[in-house]
């Protein structure tokens, strides 16, 4: 692409696709990502939007790459382990856009970044050095553990069991970033194994349109809120019919706010993104998936929305970076 009459590469060099590549497998009319075993299903709209979330990183890398030819300096430098994030995930450009240098190698990295496309491991895992490091006691984000810190914090549950509970009820894998929940009709004569299974949230606004608070959060912040809109069809897909950036005050209240934060810090979450849900018959939020290696920005977003979410999320980040740097939680 081109810039002030520049020719900008996107993240797209050969060596990168290849790897991107290797990460995927194809099966019937999926594309499987191999360490989670999430799905996409292989259609004009899926192509498409792996076009705009391209083509949104290489209008990232072009600002980053002024930004570099007007001698800016790094905010800071940092390393991601075991993995490098790839430029389809949040803090791909959420680093350029806040001035923080990913590097390679840990003893140059002012901090560091447990990334990992994985929901559990059996224990925290060792940073590279003792400087400040975000989301290492982030390990396990099975769904029953997001359902259990989610009543220890805001005192009111979601889990059911669905041998005894009588009526409708989700049923969903642990796995993260799988989408295939769906309604069972309870009671169950057994749970299946390596299944969940909650309350069936009633989240429409008019009973019609189905609205997830996708709420990122960083450092305890909550920069924004994404509200996703789904037809009752995709209600538990990432299918959005449209994509929203506004205020977190504007659909959270400071209390739920603060509970989010907190919830956040029980999880050890120093950045990620949570899928909230508001109940139309209570009124009350659910936290129902926690998500640390979030991807995005949503790809229904116009690139004007992509880039104001991002920098929203690079100033929250930067903030982060900067009170770490020096000695604050």
């Amino acid at each position: 692409m081109f810039l002030n009459g520049t020719r900008i590469a996107a993240p797209g060099a050969s060596s990168e696709r290849r790897y991107v590549f290797s990460e995927f497998e194809i099966s019937g009319n999926q594309l499987i990502a191999k360490q989670t075993g999430a799905q996409i299903p292989l259609t004009v709209d899926s192509f498409r939007d792996g076009w705009r979330i391209a083509s949104f990183a290489g209008i990232v890398q072009a600002v980053r790459t002024i930004r570099l030819a007007r001698g800016r300096e790094p905010r800071a430098r940092i390393s991601f382990f075991p993995q490098k994030p790839r430029f389809y995930y949040a803090i791909w450009p959420v680093c350029q856009l806040a001035d923080v240098k990913i590097v390679d190698d840990p003893a140059e990295a002012d901090l560091h970044f447990y990334f990992e496309d994985r929901e559990f491991l059996t224990a925290p895992p060792a940073a590279p050095s003792d400087r400040p490091a975000f989301n290492v006691g982030c390990y396990d984000i099975r769904k029953s553990v997001v359902a259990r810190v989610f009543e220890e914090t805001f005192g009111y549950g979601l889990t059911l069991d669905p041998t005894a509970h009588d009526g409708p009820a989700v049923e969903k894998s642990e796995g993260n970033g799988r989408h295939d929940g769906r309604i069972v009709a309870c009671p169950l004569p057994a749970p299946t194994p390596g299944r969940v299974y909650q309350r069936l949230i009633d989240n429409t606004f008019d009973g019609v349109e189905f609205v997830d608070i996708r709420t990122p959060i960083v450092g305890g912040r909550i920069p924004f809120v994404y509200l996703k809109r789904r037809t009752r069809a995709r209600r538990f897909s990432n299918d959005n019919r449209r994509v929203d950036v506004v205020s977190a005050d504007a659909m959270l209240s400071s209390a739920e706010q603060a509970r989010i934060a907190a919830f956040a810090r029980a999880m050890a979450l120093d950045f990620g993104g949570l899928d909230v849900l508001r109940d139309r018959g209570d009124g009350r939020i659910y936290i129902v998936d926690a998500n640390k290696t979030d991807m995005g920005p949503p790809s229904a977003l116009s690139g004007k929305g992509k880039l104001k979410a991002m920098r929203g999320l690079a100033d929250a980040f930067a903030a982060m970076v900067e009170a770490r740097l020096d000695g604050r939680p």
